[in-house]
This record gives structure tokens, sequence and C-alpha cells, in this order.
């Protein structure tokens, strides 16, 4: 992950913040923050197989997570991804994350449908995210 995108995301990510209103947790920011830079160089980062089979075929917390990831990622920058609503893959994420232990992750399951709309919010207003990316 490059550390210019892990900057130019966090101001954008803090600006969103400022600039509605919104506090989110140092740990869920940073997870938010993290999450984007990840899929900034990753053009591959959809599931093979359909969302549905890669959650019915779970095998480690490892799968729970890149799947829970993929889903936030993906409701979040593309919130029209797809020919299914946007309600199906965030059900997906939260079940994905809930199969996880841990209070992070038991936080981004009850929080993922805010998540997602903070995330579209960031990537949608930012006048900061494609100059910082596309310098």
């Amino acid at each position: 992950m490059n550390d210019a995108y892990t900057s130019a995301l966090f101001d954008v990510v803090r600006d969103t913040s400022a600039n509605y209103g919104y506090s989110l947790p140092e740990h869920l920011e940073a997870y938010v923050v993290m999450l984007l830079a990840s899929h900034v160089d990753k053009p591959n980062f959809l599931p093979s197989n359909s969302f549905a089979e890669k959650y019915l075929s779970l095998n480690t917390k490892m799968d729970a997570k890149q799947l829970g990831d993929t889903c936030l990622f993906v409701t979040g920058v593309f919130p029209s991804y797809g020919k299914i609503n946007r309600t199906y893959y965030q059900n997906i994420g939260i079940g994905s994350y809930s199969s996880m232990n841990g209070e992070l992750f038991e936080q981004l399951a009850t929080h993922f449908k805010f998540l997602s709309n903070f995330i579209e919010l960031s990537v949608s207003s930012s006048k900061h995210l494609h100059s910082n990316l596309f310098r």
C-alpha cells in the first residue's frame, strides 16, 4: 500500500467528517482509510464466484474479513454496482464481519451501512481525492 494513498485518503476522510459533522472513532476512521488505500492499486478485488457463493463458502476468518472489506468497498465506492440492490451487498458484508471475533468487527458489522454511506459521501464529495491520488 502506497503511503501517498493513505495520506490522501486520510485527508479525504477527515474533510468529510469536518464538512458533514461526522465524528468517527479513530479505529474506524483508520480502518476506512486503510481499506480505501489498499484498493487503489487492486483492480481484481471482486470474488471469483458470486458474493453469495463466496459468503456461503467462507472457510477462514481471513476469508470473512476479505469479503466484508470487499462489500464495504463496493457499497461505498460503487453504490450502484451490479444488478442487485446495495442492501444485498451490505447484508453480505455485515454477515461476514459478524462471523469474526473482536470488538472492531462487531462495530464494523453494526455500523456497516453508515460506514458505507460515509465512504460514498467521502469519495463523491472530495475535492482533494482526484488531485491527491493522480498527481
